[in-house]
């Protein structure tokens, strides 16, 4: 099968993207992989984002059009796009012409105004999909509004190389020891959460971009390791701590994410906002700790904390689940979109 990746492939200063390490996957399971890296459209990203997002994409549709197709040499099976928002109805249709499928893995939320302008390109082009893959099932029913026909709900996925148990330094396990994490970027209700937790008494890391936001900041910073964490290194960090959060984007409707599936992938405990989606994954105290309030959540967490052995039980119950039963993965995610296409 010949396949055309096009999505930021290059790994990030740090450590591996998702996009990336979905990219790898591919490589490895079919031979002929070629790739247009979209993270080299055009210069100055952040620049770029800002008028995706305030101004109008509509602006660098020529350009982004011009690079994408000026590279595509072949004709091939499917097109594997990766985050889909710089590809308008123009240049997917110039795309279907050099394709049998072409398919849109999305892990964001499109049809919300969060992100301002940022998906007026996409949206008219949604329908033109042979099959946009969505990881929350709160996108299936506006993306019907927008003539998508053939959309497939799939679990976020884990990297089987990376989302696992890491060697680790004697320094490292100094260095990435905690009680309780949470590893995510600052949001208001996120923010108004974790104070919450702290004034109830409970002894939260924050690993994460853009809390120096928060207006409690000051307060905060002591709890507060600024900055983005990417793989390897947040797998370590989770790996090395007891008990890990997960809270979700309120202003993307997410009731699942990604941290979801890798926290009990890498073996630690997931302690998660209870909602429906979490709910059809994981038994609620056998796989997983569920609350719906800061007190329900600290005492929760205080109460695993002191009773370890439950703790371990449960933490290996959600790993067995993720992967060995439900086993969500980027090679399953791969292999159950091009079956739905094909």
């Amino acid at each position: 099968m010949k396949i055309l990746f096009i999505g930021p492939k290059k790994s990030l200063n740090k450590g591996y993207s998702n996009s990336y390490l979905q990219f790898k996957t591919l490589k490895k399971l079919y031979r002929e992989v070629d790739s247009i890296d979209s993270s080299k459209i055009l210069f100055l990203p952040s620049l770029t984002g800002k008028i995706f997002i305030h101004i109008s994409p509509y602006i660098l549709e020529y350009f982004i059009n011009f690079y994408i197709l000026s590279r595509v040499k072949k004709e091939y099976d499917l097109i594997w796009i990766k985050g889909g928002d710089f590809i308008g109805k123009k240049l997917i249709l110039e795309l279907k012409k050099k394709t049998k499928k072409i398919v849109f893995i999305c892990n964001d939320n499109p049809f919300v105004k969060r992100d301002k302008k940022r998906w007026k390109l996409f949206l008219p082009a949604a329908k033109y999909y042979d099959c946009i893959a969505f990881q929350d099932k709160s996108r299936l029913s506006p993306s019907k509004k927008w003539g998508v026909r053939k959309s497939l709900l799939v679990l976020p996925p884990y990297d089987l190389n990376i989302h696992k148990k890491q060697k680790i330094s004697k320094k490292e396990k100094i260095k990435y020891q905690n009680d309780i994490i949470f590893v995510g970027t600052w949001s208001p209700k996120k923010g108004e959460f974790i104070r919450k937790l702290i004034e109830l008494g409970l002894n939260v890391n924050i690993y994460g971009g853009l809390w120096d936001k928060d207006p409690y900041y000051k307060i905060l910073k002591s709890k507060i390791k600024l900055g983005h964490v990417f793989n390897p290194h947040y797998s370590k960090l989770i790996q090395n701590s007891k008990i890990a959060l997960c809270l979700f984007a309120e202003g993307n409707l997410d009731t699942i994410t990604a941290r979801s599936i890798e926290i009990p992938a890498i073996g630690t405990l997931l302690c998660s906002l209870r909602t429906k989606s979490m709910k059809n994954v994981f038994i609620e105290n056998k796989e997983a700790i569920f609350f719906s309030s800061p007190r329900e959540c600290v005492e929760k967490c205080h109460y695993y904390l002191n009773n370890e052995n439950e703790a371990k039980k449960i933490s290996r119950a959600g790993h067995i689940k993720i992967t060995k039963i439900l086993k969500p993965n980027h090679e399953n995610l791969i292999k159950k979109v091009i079956d739905y296409v094909f």
